[in-house]
């Protein structure tokens, strides 16, 4: 009978003493003892525990003189396979970067559609269509708040179509006027729209809806730095900094 013999050899792959093995199974160390030895036939119950445990079919258990290579699942195409698997294929969500933001709006203005305006792409698994539009956050007007966005955290949107805007009330968008790209929540009144920071010390953005020549639901976020709490007023510091060297570049 191979049983006892095919004990011993799944002890030693899983590097498991005669304890710990009879231990596992609500045996004794004796009686596991005879099993190895052939001295005493198990339990039917038993053998199929032990069989399910190691996902090993219960007759090549009891009938079977197992290799160290069944045990372990060898599979010998992995080495004699000549060639790679195939590589999956992603298809990319145009990005904007800080380095492309004002050269994608100088052209958006006059294509109104992405597709036409040269842009890196982002390639992530589940993530497809031309619908699509990802962007880096590059300031800390969103930093505030349970949703915090951090700089160089990306967020991907799905193109909102003008019969739907009004619906998205409530809703992070990534929104594209003549003259600046807003992550922020939008609100809608009317004719028109107010796009409000997370941040305490932004003010929000009071737009006529016709002013925004895009806009983008957020679906999916990636975070580079995971938020830390209790930076509050680091933050704060960091975004008085970022205003003075804008209006320091305006001037």
């Amino acid at each position: 009978m191979v049983f006892g013999k095919n004990l011993k050899k799944i002890r030693k792959v899983h590097s498991l003493s005669q304890q710990d093995f009879a231990e596992l199974f609500d045996l004794k160390r004796a009686t596991l003892g005879a099993y190895e030895e052939n001295r005493s036939n198990p339990k039917i119950d038993t053998a199929i525990k032990i069989a399910h445990h190691f996902s090993i079919g219960l007759e090549d258990l009891l009938i079977k003189e197992l290799t160290i290579n069944d045990l372990l699942n060898f599979n010998e195409n992995i080495t004699t396979a000549t060639s790679m698997p195939a590589t999956p294929t992603f298809e990319g969500v145009a990005c904007i970067t800080p380095e492309v933001e004002q050269s994608f709006l100088n052209e958006y203005r006059t294509a109104n559609t992405v597709g036409s305006i040269y842009l890196p792409y982002l390639y992530l698994p589940n993530i497809t269509g031309g619908d699509k539009l990802a962007y880096v956050v590059n300031d800390l007007s969103m930093s505030g708040g349970d949703g915090k966005f951090l700089p160089k955290d990306v967020v991907i949107g799905q193109e909102v179509p003008p019969a739907e805007k009004f619906s998205i009330s409530g809703s992070l968008v990534i929104a594209v006027t003549n003259t600046a790209i807003y992550l922020r929540t939008i609100e809608m009144h009317g004719s028109i729209a107010l796009l409000k920071a997370n941040h305490a010390g932004v003010e929000t953005i009071t737009l006529e809806n016709k002013d925004i020549i895009g806009l983008w639901k957020v679906q999916h976020v990636f975070r580079y730095t995971l938020p830390q709490p209790g930076n509050e007023l680091e933050q704060r510091l960091a975004l008085l900094e970022s205003s003075i060297a804008a209006l320091n570049k305006n001037g």
